[in-house]
């Protein structure tokens, strides 16, 4: 029989994968070194304890951004909305399209948490939206800020370039949730359940009229963008304190820079496990902007890919275990 969740053991499989890539480069690009390898390794621990004990509270930030979205009636207890972001986070680091994968992975164990299917899947759905028009804010920032320091070579088309895909991706999210192409999906999802008879082809109506209503419940959307703002003004906080660790200290304006581009450009990675080369790239170049030296740069991206290893094996298996046991749980009750 096949276990209840197919890409956890993928995830896995890329998780060990890359925290080997990872060493490998550190080992690499110090290979003609050894003190310097040595001083870099030492630190390593160090440095992935600062990004976890930064990423930590940005997981709970989260959690509590798609908490508010539910009423208060139906809202789990705040550690069981904690350890499901937790699993979207680890999917989106680990699975390829783990934004979408761990969405609707944490949706369905929120809804066997007693909140109708409706509403945990308008929730995932609205919360992942909000995130992406609260990281356009914090890319707006970004750019301005950029655009303080000077009008150095290619500065403007890097900002710009991360400006667009930010854009991009949080107005064709709020388009598409409002004009869901009912019709199609729901001669879809009808082939689908002759196949597998538990899915509803009228859910996807009962799905658009949770997230228009709460499209316009303007007091809960408020408070879960404030809540992803925190939770992206703090990877700025944990760029600085791997940067000042590692002998390269900045502001905390330059690392915002450095943390709202990046983002922004990895959203075009999104279809790869944990946007793999595309983050890592994408935080060289912006740390250029800045002035920050590509190896330094670099050291930072590999803290960080280590750190998603690190939070994301135990998160993929802690998920496997939720869906087996809410597997299990759902047959001892039939």
């Amino acid at each position: 029989m096949r276990g209840p969740v197919p890409g956890w053991r993928q995830g896995l499989r890329n998780g060990l994968l890359f925290g080997v890539l990872a060493l490998g480069a550190v080992v690499a690009l110090n290979a003609g070194e050894l003190p310097g390898l040595g001083a870099i390794l030492a630190e390593l621990p160090l440095a992935v304890g600062i990004s976890l004990a930064v990423h930590v509270p940005q997981i709970l930030l989260t959690a509590a951004a798609w908490r508010a979205l539910l009423p208060p009636a139906q809202r789990p207890p705040f550690g069981a909305m904690a350890l499901l972001r937790w699993y979207r986070e680890s999917a989106n680091a680990l699975v390829p399209a783990g934004a979408l994968v761990g969405q609707a992975a944490a949706a369905r164990l929120l809804a066997r948490r007693g909140v109708t299917g409706g509403l945990a899947g308008a929730t995932a759905t609205v919360d992942l939206t909000l995130e992406a028009v609260s990281q356009l804010f914090f890319t707006l920032a970004g750019v301005a800020l950029l655009l303080g320091l000077g009008d150095g070579p290619g500065l403007l088309g890097f900002a710009a370039a991360g400006f667009g895909i930010a854009l991009a991706g949080a107005a064709a999210m709020v388009v598409l949730q409002r004009r869901l192409p009912l019709a199609l999906l729901e001669r879809g999802l009808a082939r689908l359940a002759r196949r597998w008879p538990a899915i509803d082809p009228g859910g996807i109506h009962r799905l658009q009229a949770a997230i228009l209503a709460l499209h316009a419940d303007w007091p809960r959307l408020a408070a879960a963008t404030l809540w992803h703002s925190l939770a992206w003004l703090l990877g700025a906080v944990e760029v600085a304190g791997v940067l000042a660790l590692l002998g390269h200290p900045i502001s905390l304006a330059d690392a915002l820079v450095i943390e709202s581009l990046a983002q922004a450009l990895r959203n075009a990675g999104f279809m790869l496990p944990g946007a793999l080369a595309v983050q890592e790239g994408a935080i060289i170049g912006a740390a250029a902007l800045v002035g920050v030296p590509p190896a330094a740069a670099l050291a930072v991206a590999l803290v960080r890919r280590t750190r998603e290893v690190a939070l994301g094996l135990p998160g993929l298996i802690a998920w496997q275990r939720a869906e087996s046991g809410a597997m299990r749980s759902a047959g001892s009750g039939d």
